[in-house]
């Protein structure tokens, strides 16, 4: 029972800590713009995904675009995936899917050819090099 008390405490305390308004300082003149928050732009929402299921895999995303919708999917042990996009007048949205084993993948750049390319690899021990300029 003293476990369960001191628990409940420690989870407390965080909630106290977490809190980030101050209320002593929100007076008539400052409540509205605390309270309503900032409209965000939906068109320059960007999403990454990457999902591995194996050992040893890895993931590397360099992503400099306004919007991007990335997916990474590796399948089996020792898969390797780099992206670089140093573009960020293009929409990214690639995607990426390899099942095997000892996998390389290194996609860099983006044009208006690849912008929505896709790469499924269903092998073993192949090295995918892909270049835009």
């Amino acid at each position: 029972m003293k476990n369960i008390f001191l628990i409940i405490a420690i989870l407390f305390c965080f909630l106290i800590n977490a809190q980030k308004i101050d209320f002593s300082e929100i007076n008539s003149l400052n409540a509205l713009s605390i309270i309503s928050a900032p409209a965000k732009d939906i068109s320059l929402i960007s999403r990454s995904s990457v999902t591995q299921l194996g050992n040893n895999n890895t993931a590397m995303v360099y992503d400099k675009s306004k919007r991007s919708d990335l997916m990474i999917r590796q399948t089996g042990d020792f898969n390797t995936t780099l992206m670089t996009n140093t573009n960020p007048n293009l929409d990214n949205k690639q995607k990426v899917n390899v099942e095997g084993n000892n996998n390389y993948i290194d996609v860099t750049g983006n044009n208006s050819n690849s912008k929505e390319m896709q790469i499924n690899l269903k092998t073993n021990d192949k090295m995918i090099f892909v270049r835009h300029y």
